[in-house]
């Protein structure tokens, strides 16, 4: 995930519409080979719920997170993501069932006071983090992707649960690129997925989904997402290889604490 965000990072000239669609377009080779070495499983009726109300908010998660992305830093919009094992403490109780130990509590706490440290400045005040966020477009942004994936995450359970997790994936992304490519007729020229930076971007996207629906189907959901927010670890190192981004030393020490909430969760939660 990490490869395919700075992937997206270098090219911010092309419509976040597009970059989303062809984020998944490429990615779906990957999902149906190994949906059809799976074969078809047993389908529950119940999947249908997940088809019609997740897509339009995954879509619109998606667009957001190509756009944070490109317009502004790295180490400012990725540790947001950290956000969503929070929310899910609630929205998997609330449509699962799913509870977290108190060692999994403690370590989304950490993981989100990580990414909270992340705009402290010498002299600042409690709230000056906040007043970043609020200023900073791409961080607003991802805040929003975070509070969406907490309910889409759920609904990829459910997904799982009613088929498997390889038909799953290749069906519920091949109904995003379908929305996502009338989107991008719309608003942009759709031929500019076809593009060499795009295609990479889809390659590394059906790498992480097959990976990521195995995870969903024996792991909890704000356990599992939580782990997998340290691609924003990645994320930051190639943030300051590749890009430049500065004050590597504090999101270094950010993300140690945020490393550390992920190890709660993973070892002891």
């Amino acid at each position: 995930m990490a490869i395919g965000d700075v992937l997206v990072k270098n090219a911010p000239g092309i419509h976040p519409v597009t970059v989303a669609a062809g984020r998944i377009f490429f990615s779906l080779p990957v999902l149906w080979a190994v949906a059809l070495f799976k074969g078809i499983p047993a389908i529950d009726e119940r999947i249908i719920y997940v088809f019609l109300f997740s897509p339009p908010i995954e879509v619109i998660a998606l667009v957001l997170y190509m756009r944070a992305l490109q317009i502004s830093p790295m180490y400012r919009t990725l540790p947001f993501l950290a956000f969503t094992p929070l929310l899910l403490i609630l929205t998997s109780w609330i449509m699962l069932g799913e509870k977290v130990t108190l060692w999994g509590s403690l370590g989304i706490m950490c993981v989100v006071v990580g990414t909270y440290s992340l705009y402290f400045k010498p002299g600042f005040n409690l709230l000056e983090p906040v007043k970043s966020i609020i200023s900073d477009k791409g961080s607003l942004f991802m805040l929003a992707v975070a509070f969406l994936y907490s309910i889409t995450a759920n609904f990829g359970k459910m997904g799982v649960m009613y088929s498997s997790p390889s038909f799953f994936g290749a069906v519920y992304f091949t109904i995003l690129t379908i929305i996502l490519i009338i989107w991008s007729m719309i608003v942009d020229n759709p031929e500019r997925i076809f593009t060499k930076d795009i295609m990479l971007i889809g390659i590394t996207q059906g790498i992480m989904i097959t990976f990521h629906m195995l995870a969903l189907e024996i792991a909890p959901v704000s356990y599992m997402i939580s782990v997998k927010r340290s691609s924003m670890l990645f994320g930051i190192i190639f943030g300051y290889i590749f890009f430049g981004e500065k004050d590597v030393v504090q999101h270094s020490v950010a993300a140690l604490v945020i490393l550390a909430g992920i190890g709660c969760i993973s070892i002891l939660g």
